[in-house]
């Protein structure tokens, strides 16, 4: 395969694109499998966590995301070994990849900026409450 054309823009945006080859079929679905299977493991260690609610938050959204992806993916790969004229595209691959970079950095934005700001946030609640009368059941 040539290289070079991996830098034009006709080669990512051609809606006639020829199919994939033997290796990148095996590549993209092992990837794509990888995903959910990420998904799968990220849901169940989400289950599995007791006490950390932000470390629950945490990985189901990277459940979420591996799922998602991974899911999409799988869809894209079929139109594109089943040659589908529109969503067979390459470009479709490039919209793949920049989800998977804005997803994340929403990510490590929420565990490294957000997670401190609601636990300080939730430690002063407690500090506050710890001084109101509460109400007692019957």
């Amino acid at each position: 395969m040539d290289l070079s054309q991996i830098i034009s823009l006709s080669f990512w945006f051609n809606l006639h694109s020829s199919g994939l080859s033997s290796i990148y079929e095996r590549l993209f679905f092992i990837l794509f499998a990888v995903f959910i299977i990420c998904g799968s493991v990220c849901r169940i260690m989400a289950r599995n966590k007791k006490g950390d609610r932000f470390a629950i938050m945490s990985y189901k959204m990277t459940a979420k995301m591996f799922m998602t992806l991974g899911i999409l993916g799988i869809l894209w790969f079929f139109c594109a070994y089943e040659q589908v004229y529109f969503f067979g595209a390459r470009f479709w691959f490039l919209v793949f990849v920049l989800a998977v970079i804005i997803w994340v950095v929403r990510i490590v934005w929420f565990v490294k900026v957000k997670i401190p700001i609601l636990k300080t946030q939730g430690s002063a609640k407690q500090e506050t409450n710890k001084y109101l009368p509460i109400r007692k059941q019957k």
